[in-house]
């Protein structure tokens, strides 16, 4: 964007706006008031769809009382009333331009003058609110549905349409608007998990993180978010989803959370990770979406998300690398805590590790610190919340079995 267009504070004050606009109880409201100011002509919305279907209009900004009214009236009419709504338009946009996160969909660039006018929709839907071209970004998609900022022509107000400078402007708050939403987004959802998991969480840091159909991550708590910043058991790949350092490991968890979207069912398998062996488990998670924004309802309301929380098979002795993600132990105080969780003495880990007993006791002090216990008791009582999750199985899978589902 060249400096004619926005000056420095002007440009840094539009993307604060996308960020406070993104947390502002009604999403996104000051956002479209402020395009059609830098960009007069134009009425603004807020809009969800899935696929080819309208499903519901927000926020419209840029126009008269009364023609906003018309615009609002529409717009419900429609997503109410889906045998109403004209396809044609969007049909022939969805053939031409796939819809990806954060790209402009220009209608000038999609159809010719006399095929935009010619269009169902636009003699029964645009005409006769006084709408004409418009341009779009889709800031957050999920499984073919996308919630979009709209931004079309007012074509009763006679004042020129600077659509260039629009799409600059669009083009250059698209990630801003993205990355808003997801923080947004993760927000909410990290505070239904808070209320949903709160017994189970609250009383120890068990990593958990919370993924769509195809494992891409929503949000993490703060053992699950070092889980994945580490990367040594799991990490996220580049299209943001969990992803593991074995094929065979991430093809059954991705195999597990098909299956789990399908029944319903919690379910959970175990692999190797270096220091240790790990179980997860996977669970619907069912968010009431009481705290999302309109369009997160309408996007993932109904979409299958799933927890995975992270932790130790019964049987097995707890990964030092786990313990170090979520205490953020050194390497040292993770085995000693490993040491006492499997029952051994100081005395017994100060021969095993050929070190003096006092330096054992006061690493042991340093583990209850951390912790946050007064005991090795209680630290006992603490770990065992990782072993809760490895006590789902019904039975260790053999190599020719598949992973046993987790009781429901």
């Amino acid at each position: 964007m060249s400096e004619r267009d926005l000056e420095l504070d002007d440009l840094s004050a539009l993307i604060g706006l996308v960020y406070d606009s993104a947390f502002e109880g009604a999403q996104w409201q000051s956002l479209m008031a402020r395009i059609p100011e830098l960009c007069p002509g134009h009425v603004a919305a807020v809009m969800s769809f899935d696929m080819d279907h309208l499903l519901d209009s927000y926020i419209t900004e840029g126009a008269t009382a009364d023609e906003l009214q018309d615009v609002q009236t529409m717009l419900a009419r429609l997503a109410r009333d889906p045998e109403h709504y004209e396809k044609d338009m969007i049909l022939v946009m969805l053939a031409r331009q796939k819809q990806t996160l954060g790209e402009i969909v220009y209608s000038r660039a999609l159809y010719s003058e006399e095929e935009f006018r010619d269009f169902a929709a636009y003699k029964q839907q645009l005409e006769p609110l006084g709408l004409g071209h418009w341009t779009a970004i889709n800031y957050s998609m999920s499984d073919g549905r996308r919630a979009a900022f709209v931004i079309a022509e007012n074509e009763r107000d006679p004042r020129p349409k600077d659509n260039a400078r629009l799409q600059r402007i669009l083009k250059l708050l698209a990630p801003h608007a993205v990355r808003a939403a997801r923080l947004a987004r993760a927000l909410n959802l990290a505070k239904e998990a808070a209320e949903t998991y709160a017994g189970f969480i609250d009383a120890i840091a068990l990593p958990m993180m919370i993924t769509d159909g195809e494992g891409r991550l929503q949000m993490a708590n703060a053992s699950g978010q070092r889980l994945l910043e580490r990367g040594r058991i799991v990490r996220l790949d580049a299209g943001s989803r969990v992803h593991f350092a074995n094929d065979r490991d991430l093809a059954a968890f991705r195999r597990h959370l098909r299956e789990t979207g399908e029944d319903m069912s919690p379910r959970g398998m175990r692999f190797d990770a270096g220091e240790g062996r790990i179980a997860l488990c996977i669970a619907p998670f069912h968010p009431a979406m009481t705290r999302g924004t309109p369009t997160d309802r309408d996007l993932y309301d109904r979409q299958s998300l799933f927890a995975v929380f992270v932790g130790a098979p019964a049987d097995a002795t707890i990964s030092t690398e786990l313990l170090r993600n979520v205490f953020e132990l050194t390497p040292r105080e993770a085995e000693i805590c490993s040491a006492l969780a499997s029952g051994q003495s100081p005395q017994q880990i100060a021969e095993k590790t050929g070190r003096a007993e006092k330096t054992i006791r006061n690493q042991i002090q340093a583990v209850h610190d951390k912790v946050g216990v007064t005991s090795n008791r209680a630290l006992g009582e603490a770990l065992s919340v990782f072993q809760t999750v490895g006590a789902m199985f019904d039975a260790e899978p053999s190599k020719d079995e598949p992973t046993p589902r987790l009781p429901g």
